[in-house]
């Protein structure tokens, strides 16, 4: 992984509380994200995993509590920002379901995630995608809807880093993937941080997010329950058979 020597913390997430409508999900969750790491959330169904991502982008309703990110020592209030606008501000965002555009071809869908703010020419970030992702490459002309689903995610996270976050919000990256993919994709995540972009990931595939993560976070009843180091937390036998499921 990238050098995660510094103590920044990037994206901080406190006491937030809210959900859909009057359905309360989140009751005080509180979450740190250092730069250059991998930050992963896990918990059992119906938990406020995924709930988390979309406060921040205003999918779901936040009655409480704060988000910040740290961008060159200027504290950000993410909550403020128009969901179009976070990119602005280093933050990109896969989510779970309709995160590309089927009737587009894979180079427009890459040019729609360019953001001139991020001091890179769309030309050389398309370049350095497809690089990244040569079965990109090779089809940029055709339309995103005839990718398979692990081509499809990988087109998805590629349109995020046309940004150049800081940090890259994973929404169940691995949910509906075979397993021989899954194992692609994990490998992947761990190339995209040692480019020094910081990931925060929601993952029902916990043993194997947490195995790549510096840091977890078990949530429960829209609660932290437990934190710590991933790979500990992960190989915790309490935290596995409760939370993680045997496996």
């Amino acid at each position: 992984m990238s050098d995660k020597s510094s103590n920044k913390i990037l994206l901080t997430i406190e006491n937030l509380q809210g959900g859909y409508g009057d359905v309360q999900i989140l009751n005080g969750v509180s979450i740190k994200v250092p730069e250059k790491s991998i930050v992963t959330i896990v918990g059992p169904n119906g938990a406020g995993k995924s709930t988390i991502l979309k406060s921040i982008y205003g999918i779901a309703k936040v009655t409480a509590g704060s988000v910040t990110i740290n961008k060159d020592g200027n504290i950000r209030n993410v909550l403020t920002s128009k969901p179009h606008n976070l990119s602005k501000i280093g933050i990109g965002y896969v989510p779970q379901i309709e995160n590309i555009f089927p009737a587009l071809s894979i180079e427009e869908n890459l040019e729609v995630g360019y953001v001139d703010y991020a001091n890179r020419k769309m030309e050389d970030l398309k370049s350095e995608m497809f690089q990244r992702y040569p079965d990109l490459a090779n089809r940029a002309k055709s339309r995103a809807g005839t990718l398979s689903g692990g081509q499809r995610q990988m087109l998805a996270m590629a349109r995020a880093l046309m940004s150049a976050p800081d940090v890259l919000l994973l929404d169940e990256p691995s949910a509906g993937l075979a397993p021989a993919l899954v194992d692609e994709l994990f490998d992947e995540l761990v190339k995209i941080n040692q480019s020094g972009v910081t990931i925060l990931m929601v993952e029902q595939n916990a043993r194997r997010a947490l195995d790549i993560s510096d840091y977890g976070y078990v949530l429960d009843m829209g609660r932290n329950r437990h934190e710590g180091d991933g790979r500990k937390l992960a190989d915790d036998p309490e935290i596995v058979g409760i939370y993680l499921g045997r496996k």
